[in-house]
């Protein structure tokens, strides 16, 4: 996506870098720094971005509730914003933190909301994004023969649009999805189908490896060779598995601890397959130290189970039975575990509406001028940004001699003036316009796609009510009238230019004699030069 703001860009894309380098924490820091950089200039759009980043390297780094929170921040601001094709992003990415979460009901919804979206687009980068998580969540819902053809559809996306590293993930979840497919025809006792879908699960995941290697993506590279590992020596090929996991010790850099336990109880099963029940002992009692201060149950209950079976094939009976009542023990836990993700869920859902409700409320008093209650200058700069490229008539209305109004009947009255000058010209615009107030005594009208004549005729009718309202309710004598420049154009002027005639214009009416429309040059200073 862009990024706004002078060198944000490049801090932005510094922290790209990092996670595709696989340095989860370097990375999470450096999109927090960024978030904080964007919030204190009031860059919206980098905010968002900076809070996908940060929930997608938590997702990475098996820290779901973390990276939910901000998954549901960034999908809030990108819908304030109006940006389709990140709004999509950010609810695929949700999707992939509910699954982790173990919420497959609401990964589905999810999942499903991010691809209808991304296929009204047209944006083959995120639609690819949606079609591979969407596979993910079908794939783990025992839905793998839908999901095979949406993650097909998303690697030869990425391969059409150069993104190898896209590539490499789509196709490390296509591998996924064709194990599970393995999986069950395992049970149903299907061993032809079984041993295809083995092949290709481990083809596809030793393509994912080469990918992300040639991509520099070091994070896909160690699950891809993991997830090798664990295919081949399902299939007996454990000399293989071996090789692949080797590999993944010598791939540079630190790896998260979710991924270093995942590798740890890996390779002690592949050790165990083999025989090695010393060297298997030692991998999965590291990889259940590792996951136990990392505080990531998952991986301890796994690890856990495997220690179990390889003391009981090594003939120590007691050993055995205490880690498989440890393993039962965890796997109560982490069914207690969902319990308190879930109430965890909706405390941050509640915290969400709160934050976004009282977020509305301050947006919404940062752009409306507190004494008239219309739009303020901020609100009035972001509507014309919002209608650049499109015709549209501007005007700048000036109240008459307002010094006098002051002087004369204090400010309070010069107050009202303004509250109630402000009503009649919404009055008159209704839903043909926008009204606000510049600053001062000065207001500003505009009127999309509506040419010179018609604005020009608003605003003859907003500066006839104004002159002919009974302002002597508020004070005896009191007379006001309003002097306006009018300026159109086709969209291909910039709207600053269009203000700068707009202003120039009324400085034809006031010193033509106030209160009066000018819409156009006079004759003459339209034939000088």
């Amino acid at each position: 996506m862009q990024v706004t703001g002078t060198g944000f860009g490049e801090h932005f894309s510094a922290g790209t870098l990092l996670l595709r380098a696989g340095d989860l924490d370097e990375a999470l820091t450096h999109f927090k720094a960024v978030y904080s950089s964007a919030e204190e200039a009031g860059a919206a759009d980098l905010m968002a971005a900076s809070l996908c980043e940060i929930a997608w390297t938590c997702f990475k780094m098996g820290d779901p509730e973390q990276g939910l929170e901000c998954a549901i921040g960034a999908k809030w601001l990108w819908r304030r914003l109006g940006n389709a094709e990140e709004i999509a992003r950010a609810l695929a990415v949700e999707a992939f933190l509910f699954l982790d979460l173990g919420f497959g009901d609401e990964a589905f919804d999810l999942s499903g909301e991010a691809l209808e979206l991304a296929q009204s687009l047209d944006a083959p980068a995120i639609l690819a994004f949606a079609l591979n998580v969407r596979g993910v969540v079908l794939s783990v819902c025992q839905e793998s023969e839908l999901a095979l053809s949406l993650l097909e559809q998303a690697v030869n996306l990425a391969r059409v649009g150069g993104n190898t590293a896209a590539e490499a993930f789509y196709t490390l979840n296509l591998g996924f999805a064709h194990s599970k497919m393995a999986e069950l025809a395992a049970k149903l006792g299907e061993d032809e189908r079984l041993a295809d879908q083995r092949t290709l699960a481990i083809a596809q995941s030793t393509a994912a490896a080469g990918l992300a290697e040639a991509a520099g993506d070091l994070w896909t590279l160690r699950v891809a060779l993991c997830n090798g590992a664990e295919f081949l020596s399902a299939d007996g090929r454990n000399d293989e598995a071996i090789s692949l996991l080797d590999r993944w010790t010598n791939v540079p850099g630190e790896a998260s601890s979710s991924l270093h336990a995942h590798h740890l109880y890996t390779r002690g099963l592949v050790l165990f397959a083999v025989g090695q029940y010393r060297q298997a002992e030692t991998a999965c009692r590291d990889a259940l130290a590792l996951a136990e201060s990392a505080g990531q149950i998952d991986h301890q209950v796994n690890a856990a189970q495997a220690l179990s079976r390889i003391l009981e094939a090594m003939g120590d009976t007691a050993a055995a039975l205490g880690m498989h009542r440890l393993y039962h023990n965890l796997f109560v836990r982490q069914s207690g575990e969902a319990v308190r993700r879930r109430a965890r869920v909706e405390e941050i859902r509640t915290e969400a509406d709160r934050l976004r409700a009282r977020a509305a409320e301050l947006a919404d008093q940062a752009l409306s001028d507190p004494l008239t209650g219309i739009a303020n200058r901020r609100s009035f700069d972001q509507i014309l940004d919002r209608l650049a490229g499109n015709p549209l008539s501007v005007a700048i209305v000036d109240l008459d001699n307002f010094k006098l109004v002051n002087d004369r009947h204090t400010h309070i009255a010069g107050d009202a003036v303004l509250q109630r000058v402000a009503r009649i010209m919404v009055d008159q615009i209704a839903t043909h316009g926008h009204v606000a107030r510049l600053g001062g005594e000065e207001f500003a009208l505009i009127f999309p796609e509506a040419p010179l004549a018609t604005a020009a005729a608003f605003c003859e009718g907003v500066r006839v009510a104004i002159g002919n309202a009974d302002w002597d309710k508020l004070t005896p004598g009191m007379k006001v009238t309003v002097s306006i420049g009018v300026a159109s154009g086709d969209g291909m002027r910039p709207t600053g230019e269009l203000m700068q005639l707009a202003d120039s214009r009324l400085y034809l009416a006031k010193s033509g004699g106030r209160d009066r429309v000018v819409a156009e040059e006079p004759l003459a200073s339209r034939h000088a030069g």
